[in-house]
């Protein structure tokens, strides 16, 4: 009585908008489906895709439309095949189905159910909605297909009855199932590619993530034959990813999807507590995932990681430096050209030059101005004319500077020391007194000063017998990287040069 009461009621709500396309001829060409496949459930039900063209979802803003499903078994007819060209009764094509068959599941409203972004439903059948005791898989071939069904009330002047008229689509493609049928379902998946995203801000000021990323063909089309699911993985600094830990979830579309887009509110979804930028750096990284019949998950590879606030400012790095370092990006020593970087490789003269840049402004509070006109032919970077203007360094000839080319001790110590006399000119620089490295002859003449003022003071240190390694002076030492300057060494001397500062420039020449 219940089915029927609602059934009134939906074709009560049809009556008015069909009423006018009637009167003005103008009904509507439904479009066959785009596609439609079938597979098994976990108990005994069949479950159908079903996805809609764009020109059936754009109708159905203005007008209800049915889907109808008809089947075969093996070489036999199909069981439907209804031809609605004669007209209906008054009790339309639902009331029909529930009347002669006493089954619903073979037509239903699509207005009424969900949607996902891919204009897709699943419809679930059971072997009692077509008069069945059990689907047969092992020894039968069911075939399905769908149409589309829009059916509005006219007036029989012959029987001087009203009823309902009707307008079909092609039917779909035939899907089949059962006896010698390949699973249109994949084994895998294929991974996400070009994830994108960025933290944006709602009105009222909360902040969410929103991401963007590539869909491969091949899932759009596994989409088609069964449910596949965008999600997103994600980590905070470095703790574990959300897939390796129990109880935690992997983010994803609500209506759980696939989709190439996400937003992502955690605090909405999971309690993440306030999200800081400037304090976390937060990873996420893409999969799909999708439900075999027999209940087993397929996710994908996963997608690249996107990185969102503050990033990570080495990718590797030596016992003894780690402190340092974490003290030299908290005062912000650290250039761009480093940030990420492995820190236990040799420094090149560009990063050192940015680095000692760096510590010039941090310290005086400057900024500092890049030198005009550009005398260098092998490179353009504003942070090495910087460095060639506070006289830091100079080319390795009139017109190169050699940027990749890397440095050495007695190099570091040379450029370290013009930067403390470029941001206090009236320091104490004197020597006196100061005695020889072991390896003092290995030492350039230009470099005397410098390695020895940066030894006094306590920022540079030799080797257990004091020798200060400035350079390679053997074959065998440039084979080991003898005397070359690592990238967490210089960023080490750095930070004791701004450590040193305060001292420094408490030292007056009495020169």
């Amino acid at each position: 009585m219940m089915k029927k009461v609602i059934i009134l009621l939906l074709c009560l709500i049809i009556v008015m908008p069909t009423a006018v396309l009637a009167e003005d001829g103008d009904l509507p060409v439904l479009a066959k489906p785009d596609s439609f496949t079938v597979r098994t459930g976990e108990v005994n039900e069949l479950l159908f895709r079903l996805t809609q063209p764009q020109s059936i979802m754009d109708q159905m803003e203005d007008i209800f439309i049915l889907y109808e499903l008809d089947f075969k078994i093996n070489d036999g007819p199909w069981k439907f095949n209804k031809n609605w060209a004669g007209g209906i009764g008054s009790e339309g094509v639902i009331g029909y189905y529930e009347n002669i068959y006493d089954i619903m599941n073979v037509a239903g409203y699509l207005n009424n159910i969900g949607h996902d972004e891919r204009n897709a439903i699943e419809l679930w059948l059971f072997p009692s909605n077509l008069e069945l005791d059990a689907f047969d898989l092992q020894n039968n071939t069911y075939s399905f297909r769908c149409r589309y069904i829009y059916e509005y009330e006219t007036f029989n002047h012959v029987s001087e009855e009203w009823g309902y008229t009707v307008i079909m689509s092609p039917y779909s493609e035939t899907a089949t199932i059962g006896k010698a049928q390949d699973s249109a379902i994949p084994d895998s998946l294929e991974a996400p590619s070009n994830l994108k995203g960025e933290l944006k801000t709602e009105e009222d000021g909360q902040p969410y993530f929103h991401f963007d990323l590539a869909i491969p063909q091949s899932i759009e089309a596994a989409n088609k034959a069964t449910a596949v699911w965008t999600k997103l993985d994600w980590k905070i600094g470095n703790g574990n990813w959300a897939t390796t830990l129990a109880g935690v979830e992997p983010f994803e579309k609500a209506g759980n999807m696939l989709s190439d887009d996400v937003d992502v509110n955690p605090i909405d979804e999971g309690g993440w507590g306030e999200v800081n930028i400037k304090e976390n750096t937060y990873y996420f990284r893409a999969f799909f995932s999708m439900k075999k019949p027999d209940g087993s998950i397929v996710n994908s590879p996963f997608s690249n990681v996107v990185e969102i606030g503050s990033p990570a400012f080495y990718s590797g790095a030596s016992d003894w430096a780690k402190t340092e370092l974490q003290k030299a990006n908290d005062l912000g020593l650290i250039p761009d050209i480093l940030k990420g970087a492995d820190m236990t490789k040799p420094i090149t003269r560009e990063e050192f030059a940015e680095l000692a840049v760096v510590l010039y402004e941090k310290v005086t509070g400057i900024k500092s101005e890049p030198f005009s006109p550009n005398p260098f032919t092998d490179t353009i970077n504003p942070q090495i004319l910087k460095a060639k203007n506070l006289g830091i360094t100079e080319g390795t000839s009139g017109t190169t500077f050699s940027p990749k080319v890397l440095i050495n001790r007695e190099q570091c110590a040379t450029m370290l020391f013009r930067a403390i006399k470029g941001i206090h000119p009236q320091g104490n620089y004197s020597i006196e007194g100061v005695k020889d490295f072991p390896d003092q002859k290995h030492i350039s003449s230009w470099a005397v000063e410098a390695t020895k003022y940066m030894n006094k003071v306590g920022i540079i240190t030799g080797d257990a017998q004091g020798n200060f390694m400035p350079k390679a002076s053997t074959p065998a030492h440039e084979a080991a990287g003898y005397g070359m300057a690592t990238r967490e060494q210089a960023i080490a001397l750095s930070l004791r040069t701004y450590n040193k500062a305060p001292e420094i420039k408490e030292s007056i020449s009495t020169q």
